[in-house]
């Protein structure tokens, strides 16, 4: 098949389109990013456009079976200091994304949504019948893109699927990122600072293990679906940081709690796993471990 994955060049989008290679397909990726040395040199196209021009999203979804889409603002950060652009990014470039493929004759998009769509939990775990209260610009305005893409399918004809994606971790991560921040600083021997008493937690879900669910939603026959895809583990940030400086010595002390953050929850990836034959495969700490030691190694590389 051949697959266009938007915003293939950041750091969620080059582990898709990893995926998709190792699939056996095509891969064109939608960015206004340079991809990766690394991904060229497999054979990925790159297309370079924004989302707010469908002629530059048609041109790109030309001759494309299925369009993954990850473009957006993802940074939670960001979109809470600029919430007009985290709308105009994850709504309006969601409906331009839908436009061009139906123009492009794509019938099939599979959406990069968020587990914090549910926001503060009614039960748990979250399965995909929790009611959905955002009340972060973040999570707000992509479950405003995925419902608006579902309204594509249920009045256009175009095949949906939404995933609602874990807190992702591995390779390529923002450098504000907690796991960023946590290692970097415990390889300078620097200290780190857990927010609060550290008990809030996370199931962090390896960007590898998101990367097969997307290929496996776009080969498969669902439409009109969202599907939790979070992995099963469940590790504290205090559990993280105390994994990080296990691996690399460095002190570590409590601070002031950090406002904005979302309620922890645990999520339930069932539906996935019976629609989609979708399982995380990658453990948390051998993620951790891999992902220490590329850390560690860029440094090597940098002399710093």
């Amino acid at each position: 098949m051949r697959m266009v994955v938007t915003g293939g060049a950041g750091f969620v989008g080059r582990h898709v389109a990893a995926a998709v290679l190792e699939a056996g397909h095509e891969c064109t990726v939608f960015d206004a990013a340079r991809i990766q040395r690394e991904l060229g040199d497999r054979g990925v196209r790159q297309e370079f456009g924004s989302l707010s021009s469908i002629e530059e999203l048609r041109r790109a979804f030309r001759g494309a079976d299925v369009v993954l889409h990850l473009a957006g603002v993802g940074d939670v950060y960001l979109a809470a200091e600029k919430p007009w652009l985290a709308a105009e990014a994850n709504v309006l470039g969601s409906a331009n994304v839908a436009e061009a493929c139906l123009a492009e004759c794509v019938g099939r998009l599979i959406y990069a949504s968020t587990w914090e769509v549910y926001g503060h939990p009614v039960y748990e775990p979250l399965d995909e019948q929790h009611p959905t209260n955002p009340d972060h610009p973040y999570n707000v305005t992509k479950l405003a893109g995925e419902q608006l893409l579902m309204t594509y399918d249920s009045l256009r004809g175009l095949s949906v699927v939404a995933l609602r994606l874990g807190t992702a971790y591995g390779t390529g991560m923002r450098a504000n990122s907690v796991f960023s921040v946590f290692i970097t600083r415990a390889l300078r021997g620097e200290a780190i600072t857990v927010s609060g008493d550290g008990r809030q937690h996370r199931q962090f879900t390896h960007a590898a293990d998101i990367g097969r669910a997307f290929v496996a939603a776009a080969t498969s026959a669902i439409r009109h679906e969202a599907l939790n895809i979070v992995a099963d583990e469940t590790v504290t940030i205090r559990q993280l940081a105390e994994m990080v400086v296990a691996e690399a010595p460095a002190p570590l002390s409590f601070g002031v709690a950090r406002a904005g953050d979302i309620s922890p929850a645990r999520v339930s990836s069932a539906k996935a796993s019976a629609m989609l034959g979708w399982e995380p495969r990658v453990r948390f700490s051998e993620g951790l471990h891999d992902l220490i030691e590329h850390h560690r190694s860029s440094i090597t590389a940098d002399g710093s």
